[in-house]
């Protein structure tokens, strides 16, 4: 290996020295790409590459790479795209000159997001103003939403309130339509990153925005059976609504929250009654320090007492009775309360164990700045140089993955073709993949629009390596694609995809799909997924699986490593019969349970 290193060295300094540099290129294309390489020796490569890209007219290919290498002074002097010159005032920390050049390319959001940082609000104003009234964005409620957003955010850093507010009103009727939109095709993923935005305007303004985002964000997490994602959910928006004083919305998702757990057999029904009991309670109290009619108080309590005594906790309802007994109300009706509080006094409660929803099973929900992330997406167009491009410049990113963005873009640049041919685009899908970041999606989904089934089948591919939610929006596409190779791709991929956020559309692909191979592809993957929600769908397919599907996850449950497997089976069992819980007492027995 180390001879044909040296050997493929020797004849690339040889070409480059008889002036036949596209000779050179592919010498030196096999030296760089390989998995490791010593940085000394990189350097070296990457500089002769350079000289070959220059000799060959192809500038930006050569601009990346001195880019790359951190010579930006010399990538500014050789760089004709003005995204380019953008990117190398980045690196040399010049955020308003890469603001003029982006601007210069008619990329405002860009732009407008290096005036920010730069602390130049009122000229990203005016960016985020002209980006607004970019006619591309009619057909685009999703971004022109964000757009709206970000100019929202701008007003209100130069105090300008009033402006704020209109561009905040129709961010939030952007977003509402463009979530409705998507729901409709389908692309739930999208329809969530819209309500997203919708929390953050709530976090930062008023309650409805911020309940209008965490419900429907609710609404689709059900609909996708993510029960634990759910509660999570419940549980962030209850605490919101309990800082802000809003009692009786805190009230109403105790309830929905214990009515979802009993709908789903899951332990924690008791708390979010005796939750919700509680908020009744606190809201009674709180409307009677307020002034309130004390009518009104009295109908919260009596909600709370309504939960106590389905809860069989008696020693609360006679406190509350005591309460009632206290309040400025008729005297026959306090004569009656205190009765009651009476009749109840040697009532002990009912025995039953509360279980709050355990810190152990959240997942970190991110709330990534979507507002900018989408909108630099969008300006880009799919486009894998310049997506790319951000991604090598960008130091936050490891070495591995910007010396794999570095290849990625110089197989595009490289080239030296004005129409990429289909088999430099195979190749490019191929290196997308490799980068393995969210950002090369939008490039692939860009590419799978292309005539040629190989390039489709190329980026079926290189999705097997993106381990993201969004990237079964190719896999569904790849699923349902008129060529047969591609759809052979397709399957492949959801055999490969198995990471936790692939639940959701796994079970969507194996729920609506005719195909009995895929069906049992996805079930393949969810068994690999090292999750509650992922466990408790084997269990139903146990009982309503054909019986290739049953074998299947009969394996997968015997294997299952998640501690809580063993007493889903035994609930299980003791809820079945006949030939169903005979199955599960076998993996039990399997599993030493």
């Amino acid at each position: 290996m180390a001879t044909d290193k040296r050997e493929a060295w020797r004849r690339a300094n040889a070409f480059m020295e008889q002036n036949r540099p596209d000779q050179a290129l592919p010498e030196l294309w096999s030296l760089v790409d390989r998995s490791h390489v010593v940085d000394e020796e990189l350097v070296a490569r990457l500089r002769l590459m350079g000289r070959a890209y220059a000799e060959l007219q192809r500038p930006r290919a050569a601009a990346t790479i001195l880019l790359y290498l951190g010579q930006a002074d010399a990538a500014l002097r050789m760089s004709e795209s003005p995204t380019d010159r953008a990117r190398c005032h980045i690196h040399l920390g010049r955020p308003t000159e890469a603001a003029k050049a982006y601007d210069e390319a008619g990329w405002y959001g860009h732009a407008a997001i290096q005036l920010e940082d730069a602390g130049d609000h009122r000229g990203a104003r005016v960016l985020w103003e002209r980006l607004a009234d970019d006619p591309r964005l009619q057909a685009e409620p999703y971004t022109q939403g964000l757009v709206r957003f970000n100019l929202g955010r701008a007003c209100e850093r130069l105090g300008d309130k009033d402006a704020a507010r209109k561009a905040v009103v129709q961010s939030m009727h952007l977003l509402e339509a463009a979530a409705d939109g998507f729901e409709t095709r389908g692309l739930r993923e999208r329809a969530f990153d819209c309500y997203q935005v919708l929390l953050t305007l709530g976090r930062d303004g008023a309650f409805e925005n911020l309940a209008e985002g965490y419900l429907n964000c609710i609404r689709i997490l059900k609909e996708d059976n993510l029960k634990y994602y759910v509660l999570q959910y419940f549980e962030d928006f209850q605490e919101l609504a309990l800082e802000r004083g809003e009692l009786h919305a805190a009230a109403t998702l105790f309830r929905e929250a214990a009515q979802f757990t009993r709908r789903h057999n899951m332990p924690y029904e008791r708390h979010y009654r005796e939750r919700a009991a509680q908020t009744q309670v606190q809201a009674a109290k709180k409307m009677l320090a307020e002034g309130s009619m004390p009518e009104m108080a009295e109908n919260a309590y009596a909600a709370a007492i309504d939960l106590f005594n389905d809860l069989g906790a008696y020693s609360s309802v006679r406190d509350v009775y005591a309460e009632l007994a206290q309040l400025d109300l008729s005297d026959k009706r306090r004569a009656r309360y205190a009765r009651l509080q009476s009749r109840l006094a040697q009532v002990p409660d009912e025995p039953g164990k509360s279980l709050a929803f355990p810190s152990y099973l959240r997942m970190e929900t991110a709330y990534p700045e979507i507002w900018r992330l989408d909108v630099v997406e969008w300006e880009q167009g799919g486009d894998a140089a310049e997506t790319m491009g951000e991604v090598l410049q960008d130091a936050k990113w490891p070495d591995f993955t910007r010396r794999r963005a570095l290849l990625c873009r110089l197989h595009q640049l490289g080239s030296g073709e004005t129409h990429l041919t289909p088999d430099t685009l195979v190749g490019l899908a191929g290196h997308l993949g490799r980068v393995e970041i969210y950002a090369a999606l939008s490039p692939l989904e860009t590419l799978y629009q292309h005539d040629d089934a190989r390039v489709r089948a190329a980026c079926l591919k290189a999705v097997r390596s993106l381990f993201f939610k969004r990237s079964f929006v190719l896999v569904m596409q790849g699923l349902e694609d008129e060529e047969g190779n591609v759809r052979r791709e397709a399957l492949e991929a959801v055999s490969a995809l198995h990471f936790g956020h692939a639940f959701d559309p796994l079970q969507r692909i194996y729920r609506q799909s005719p195909n009995a191979e895929v069906r049992r592809a996805a079930l393949g993957s969810i068994g690999k997924i090292h999750s509650v929600a992922a466990a408790e769908m084997l269990i139903d397919v146990l009982r309503q699986g054909d019986p290739d599907e049953r074998r299947l996850v009969q394996g997968h449950l015997g294997r299952a490593e998640q501690p809580e497997v063993d007493n889903l089976l035994r609930r299980a069992a003791a809820a079945e019969s006949g030939a169903t819980q005979a199955a599960i007492l076998e993996i039990l027995r399997s599993r030493g349970a």
